[in-house]
């Protein structure tokens, strides 16, 4: 190639919605260097696409570690009573303890010295806080200020493979979840956030979410629908020869390979389209039922299924649920012989003593079983090189208080006491599902004791989706978190 032609295709750049086109036919371009600035373009070569998924499942009003914890780290930990329930999948999470989110405080003393003291609100800060990991402004009206959330962070980093859902922002509950202590709403009642002035809205409906992900897919397609529509499709490269022949020269050698690529996989679904029912690649299957047809449990699995099935068909790679609201009450669940009646929030300060223990632990023995059940569905799902969507996902579960009552430390007293009006925002509960691509050795319990910060993890969390010029995150994120590889 002449230098002249090197120049040509190293300044060539393609639209993102770029078609071949020729005889009444087109055909979408797959993703291809070309499109991308040639900065960018330079890291894409650098490194490939890791397609690393990432998500945040959320529980409030923190957990009691007293069972949860277990009582020796490494790889051959023991099993506590509260992740026996998951322990089939114990090689693929690992237990994190002793990570803060110091930010989210009643008192917090910035990097620069600067002390800020805004008393009670820890279930606001809480809920606030955790993937910002930032300081907010104590304000009950619409003055409100927080930070950008990590999820949107890595969202705006891939949409790039992902334009049409760069992420799932997902609820079990919808609507406000109230105020706390002089903070509005809108901090305790969401967890991403695109600003700081601007949290992103809550989606509810697996339905609803099926049909975003899937838009324009048929599964109750018809055999003489899909005769005609097979008609209609055979032989579109045929129509766009032209077309192809004239960009192949001006595609620098890597996006040659990879139109032709794609073309041939085109050619394959063709014949497949001639000699099979002509089932896609990634079927997504029937729509979820109608809402109000299910109950709270049906609804949970609904919203992992449809996260699994996003990622699955590569559809986003970025995900987000709030498991339940803090003031919810969770009636299907039993302590001490009798179901639980009380609202979550009111219990999560143990001044009923050993009755509101044993619901808060029957509370978070079901918050963890979750976990698994998610676990699983990923770990159930084979990617195309025989790997799993929990071998390529980082799935990280908790919340941003302890819930256990008192500051024993990250292995020291863990009696579970009365914490009156205050939460703490340190030894937080976090459990950190899959590998990451290989970025994480998972399989173990391994204990922080510094007080490392939360923004850490999200940093390395971000850096296996492919973040890797990401090194500092919100207040006090300034690497990746250490011994997680």
């Amino acid at each position: 190639m002449t230098k002249k032609a090197r120049r040509s295709v190293r300044s060539f750049r393609l639209k993102r919605r770029a078609l071949l086109g020729g005889a009444g036919a087109t055909l979408a371009l797959p993703f291809l260097e070309a499109m991308l600035p040639r900065t960018r373009r330079e890291r894409v070569k650098a490194q490939e696409d890791p397609r690393v998924r990432l998500v945040w499942v959320y529980v409030p009003n923190g957990m009691i570690r007293t069972k949860l914890t277990p009582t020796d780290t490494g790889a051959g930990y023991t099993l506590s009573p509260m992740l026996e329930p998951i322990g089939d999948m114990r090689d693929h999470f690992n237990v994190l303890t002793g990570l803060s989110n110091k930010p989210g405080g009643g008192r917090y003393t910035y990097p620069d010295g600067t002390v800020s003291n805004d008393g009670p609100g820890d279930h606001a800060r809480d809920t606030g806080t955790f993937l910002t990991c930032a300081r907010l402004k104590k304000t009950d009206g619409s003055d409100i200020r927080n930070g950008i959330s990590i999820d949107q962070v890595a969202a705006n980093r891939l949409r790039e493979y992902t334009p049409t859902v760069p992420s799932l922002v997902l609820a079990t509950r919808s609507g406000s979840y109230g105020g706390d202590s002089g903070y509005a709403p809108i901090y305790k009642s969401n967890i991403s956030w695109a600003s700081e002035t601007t949290p992103m809205d809550k989606e509810t409906s697996p339905r609803a979410v099926f049909e975003r992900l899937f838009a324009g897919f048929d599964p109750g397609e018809s055999a003489a629908e899909r005769e005609r529509r097979q008609r209609l499709e055979q032989s579109v490269l045929d129509s766009v020869t032209d077309d192809v022949s004239s960009l192949r020269g001006r595609l620098g050698r890597q996006d040659q390979v990879k139109l032709d690529e794609y073309l041939e996989g085109i050619r394959q679904l063709e014949v497949r389209l001639e000699t099979s029912e002509g089932m896609p690649i990634c079927d997504p299957g029937a729509a979820p039922p109608e809402d109000g047809s299910y109950d709270f449990l049906e609804h949970v699995d609904l919203m992992f299924e449809v996260i699994r099935l996003a990622f699955q068909c590569d559809r986003t790679r970025v995900a987000t649920l709030i498991l339940e609201k803090p003031g919810s009450v969770y009636d299907f669940l039993r302590a001490g012989g009798s179901p639980i009646r009380e609202a979550h929030h009111r219990m999560s300060h143990l001044e009923g003593g050993t009755n509101d223990v044993q619901r808060i632990e029957a509370i978070n023995r079901w918050q963890v079983e979750q976990f698994g059940n998610l676990l699983r569905r990923l770990q159930g799902t084979e990617e195309g090189d025989g790997s799993t969507l929990l071998d390529n996902s980082l799935v990280m579960f908790g919340g941003g208080l302890d819930g256990t009552g008192h500051s024993g430390g990250a292995m020291g007293d863990l009696t579970p006491r009365t914490s009156g009006p205050v939460h703490r925002h340190t030894n937080l509960p976090i459990l950190l599902g899959g590998r990451g691509g290989g970025a994480v050795r998972s399989g173990r319990h391994v204990l922080y004791e510094r007080d490392e910060p939360l923004a850490d993890l999200y940093i390395s969390m971000a850096q296996a989706a492919g973040l890797t010029d990401l090194s500092s995150f919100a207040l006090e994120g300034t690497g990746p978190l250490h011994s997680l590889g």
